[in-house]
């Protein structure tokens, strides 16, 4: 009767958590994906609260860092006192709960995979049915947008899905046979094509980086050098692959709006100089960057960000939230680097690794850590990452 029951409750943790990551996936049905949340939610109070089961920290570094981040972003801007930056920045911190319920949940699982794939793969296929279908009704555009405002935007919830997809498709690689393989293959390659289709620059550049740096990491993997000069070979790697392939794309996909992009991280340097510590505000942005700040060769006043992270956080949230991302950023990625240090193996850290770097090189270019969808979709790729990480978790399985 206990295997019966704890059966049940593996087959009900597995399905809550499959249909909140397809509504999450699909970026779909704003009702489906906060029920889903809110079944999750009420789950893991059943867990925490009847079971008394206790909260395990995989990475007090992770933790501190991201709460450093996040507190850094929402007390910059209530010091502002603009009442939509402040609604921003709540609207900013709610993009991570996703990391929070998957992080909590996914601890209570026999298998990550059975509890998370189905409903990525079938959440992906909203996004290729979108993709397909603009293909078929708007032939002769330039670039793919999905069912987003930009094409950019579709890239960057792609370079959140991707990673997790490939590396699962690695994983069953040995039973190329099986429905789960083949399926996860198909939608990996479909989404693929759509990132190449979004003409992303930033995007392709990013997922392009994030696979070389998980093959650099397997091969450095396999020699006995110490983590120091591991790092330092994949960050000099890291560096030079990134040359090449952002002088290529300079070269032979030169755009407009480039030279545009330069003015905005002058002007958006120039608002924080006169605003360090917290910042012009979020929602402030455009009309601070319009009063005085725009400089004459600027042809898109109407830009309501600069495109790139570290610019945004800068002068959108000064010093506060600037050097939180900062710090959020590198700190971990040495969490990352650290987990893979130990656990060479594990296919959940590799996943992050990519899709870090991929957000990371695409934040350069555009803020890739700020709309609603891409940013759910990125710390929802954390929680899973920490869960799996759980060294408690991986000794329970063993018994």
């Amino acid at each position: 009767m206990e295997i019966n029951e704890a059966n049940r409750l593996q087959w009900l943790l597995a399905a809550a958590t499959n249909l909140y990551l397809f509504f999450l996936c699909s970026t779909k049905w704003n009702a489906g994906y906060s029920i889903s949340g809110g079944i999750l939610a009420v789950l893991i109070l059943w867990f925490y609260l009847k079971k008394r089961k206790k909260f395990q920290c995989a990475s007090r570094l992770f933790f501190t860092v991201y709460g450093i981040f996040m507190a850094g972003v929402l007390l910059a801007s209530c010091l502002t006192g603009d009442k939509p930056s402040i609604h921003v920045a709540q609207k900013f911190l709610s993009y991570s709960v996703p990391m929070w319920l998957l992080y909590l949940i996914l601890q209570q699982v026999h298998s990550i995979r059975q509890a998370s794939l189905p409903g990525m793969v079938i959440g992906s296929w909203v996004l290729l049915g979108a993709s397909v279908r603009e293909l078929w009704t708007s032939p002769g555009k330039d670039r793919l947008y999905g069912s987003f405002a930009s094409a950019n935007n579709f890239a960057m919830v792609l370079e959140a899905i991707l990673p997790f997809l490939w590396m699962q498709v690695w994983a069953l690689r040995k039973n190329k046979k099986s429905p789960a393989f083949l399926l996860t293959l198909i939608t990996s390659i479909g989404l693929t094509g759509c990132l190449l289709l979004s003409a992303s620059r930033g995007g392709i550049a990013g997922f392009l980086l994030g696979f070389v740096g998980v093959v650099i990491l397997k091969g450095i993997q396999k020699t006995t050098w110490g983590l120091k000069k591991r790092v330092g070979v994949l960050l000099l790697t890291g560096c030079l692959a990134a040359g090449a392939l952002f002088a290529a794309t300079l070269r032979y996909q030169h755009r407009s709006y480039d030279s545009e992009r330069l003015l905005l991280l002058q002007s958006a340097y120039a608002m924080w100089q006169d605003n360090k510590l917290y910042g012009v505000g979020f929602q402030r942005w455009n009309q601070v960057y319009r009063s005085g700040y725009i400089l004459p060769g600027a042809k898109e006043p109407t830009l309501s960000l600069p495109h790139n992270n570290i610019a945004n956080f800068f002068s959108g949230t000064g010093v506060l939230g600037g050097t939180g991302y900062l710090l959020f950023t590198f700190g971990s990625l040495g969490v990352l680097l650290c987990t893979l240090q130990k656990h060479p193996a594990n296919e959940y850290a590799r996943m992050m690794f990519w899709v870090w770097i991929a957000i990371f090189v695409h934040g350069i270019v555009d803020n890739s850590l700020y709309a609603k969808f891409n940013t759910r979709l990125y710390f929802a790729m954390w929680g899973i990452f920490l869960a799996a990480s759980l060294d408690s978790r991986k000794e329970r399985l063993k018994k």
